[in-house]
């Protein structure tokens, strides 16, 4: 009975393949019956732990994907966000900040690192494993918070247990993660230590709430439990890249060997001791003597034009796929221009911004602030009456470090003539930055060489054209 389903299955399949109308149904078979993904969740969950480790060792071999991460993580993070406090009072928000900033600066639980560090480490697990761990620990002994960053094997990814529809509070667990009936994170499956570490525990996994735990991952489709690397798409043309330089540099040296073959068409070789075939070798400037009706022939070399291009346009795609510029990663400025430059800088400024809004914020930074407040409020060392009843009060926005600007005059005559037309406010500008307002109005205020007429220098110089500018 299931043989005649299938089959009936697999012959409408090809019905509708073949009769469907589009070539992407695979009815002209040109499709490999392989290029298609049936499954996303449960293929990208099958792939997702084999891609990591490929692009962990792509991470630490291949130049190209190396550079394309180190540019990402220190686009996103940089030297860490700063934070503003959204609480109306002065007083208590002046305590929020300052327990932020005693927790920037020493933020792990193994110590000695600062909240930027640590950022950098869970930035550099988003791009090699796809996902971040952090684990909210509270330490007893000063009632302070401590992260603890988690390795994407840590959270066991065998451990799958389906609800099978018995009950609506049967919790459902796939790869380590726990949901509850209505299909809501509650709890994580996590090793005791990570599985490569040196001596590992053999403990089976624990469960710790979701409350606890900060995942930092970007679903690509609905329903998905885990992360899969953004460099999956291309590490397999970065794999191809490194093969195509390995035989470039292998010609290079094949070319550089000056080889030739030594023929006699007597058959005879009256070699005399001065002409021994193990004595004969080529340099610069050497003369051979050889016998009598021999000569020499060297074997054909094919041209290298055109590799550089080839090289250029893999690399090109690896960098397009990757979201990074390709004249950031390769290090090759001189092959564009500034309106060139300009353009490939502001697309990847904005998916930058995306990932420190939709992952790092979202879901790790913000859970991070809700912890520290509770625990300041808790161990009593802020008073917050108002905590349980206007807990949208004790929120905070993070600020990360600005883009330098390309042009540096030009930027600020920009900025100027904005906040002159009411086009743009200070702080708007100043928070790009990466910079508090408040912060920056009190250096100025605090400043003894400010002086009153700055805002009219400022615009006699933004009415300036670039001529006099020069001239100057």
């Amino acid at each position: 009975m299931t043989s005649i389903i299938t089959r009936t299955r697999n012959a409408f399949r090809a019905f509708t393949r073949a009769f469907s109308g589009y070539d992407i149904a695979g009815g002209s078979a040109r499709w490999p019956a392989a290029y298609a993904l049936h499954s996303p969740v449960t293929q990208q969950l099958a792939a997702g732990r084999l891609a990591s480790r490929k692009i962990a060792h792509q991470a630490e071999n291949n130049a190209l994907v190396s550079s394309i991460i180190l540019h990402g993580v220190n686009a996103i993070v940089g030297d860490g966000p700063t934070v503003r406090a959204m609480h109306p009072n002065p007083e208590t928000a002046a305590q929020l900040l300052h327990a932020w900033n005693s927790f920037f600066q020493d933020c792990s639980v193994e110590g000695g690192m600062s909240l930027g560090g640590y950022l950098s480490r869970a930035a550099r697990g988003f791009y090699v494993d796809g996902e971040s761990f952090t684990q909210l620990v509270t330490d007893p002994a000063t009632m302070r918070l401590k992260l603890r960053l988690l390795t994407a094997d840590q959270v066991d990814h065998s451990k799958t247990v389906p609800s099978l529809g018995l009950t609506g509070d049967m919790p459902m667990i796939v790869a380590g993660v726990e949901f509850d009936g209505t299909g809501r994170r509650v709890a994580f499956w996590v090793l005791p230590t990570p599985p490569d570490a040196p001596w590992a525990s053999v403990e089976p996994p624990a469960r710790i709430s979701a409350l606890d735990i900060c995942h930092v991952f970007e679903p690509r489709f609905p329903g998905a439990p885990r992360g899969m690397s953004p460099l999956t798409a291309i590490a397999p043309l970065a794999l191809e890249l490194d093969n195509c330089i390995d035989a470039a540099v292998v010609k290079l040296r094949t070319t550089c060997l000056v080889g030739m073959v030594v023929r006699d068409p007597e058959g005879n070789f009256p070699f005399d001791p001065t002409t021994d075939p193990a004595s004969l070798y080529l340099e610069p400037g050497a003369t051979l003597r050889l016998p009598p009706g021999a000569d020499v022939s060297f074997p054909p070399t094919s041209e290298m034009n055109t590799v550089a291009e080839v090289l250029s346009h893999i690399e090109r795609l690896v960098c397009a796929g990757a979201g990074v510029p390709a004249f950031m990663a390769t290090g090759d400025f001189g092959a564009i221009n500034f309106s060139a430059g300009k353009l490939g800088l502001a697309t990847f400024q904005r998916r930058i911004k995306a990932l420190q809004q939709n992952h790092i914020v979202a879901q790790l930074l913000n859970p991070i602030w809700d912890r520290l407040v509770l625990l300041e409020v808790l161990s009593g060392r802020m008073r917050a009456p108002d905590y349980e009843s206007n807990p949208e009060r004790y929120g905070a926005s993070f600020l990360f470090p600005g883009w330098p600007a390309i042009d540096e005059l030009k930027k600020a005559k920009a900025d100027t003539l904005a906040v002159a037309a009411k086009l743009r406010s200070r702080q708007e500008i100043i928070s790009e930055g990466g910079r508090d307002p408040a912060d920056v109005d009190a250096e100025i205020e605090n400043d003894p060489f400010a002086a009153d007429d700055l805002s009219a220098s400022a615009g006699s110089i933004a009415s300036q054209n670039e001529t006099e500018n020069e001239n100057a």
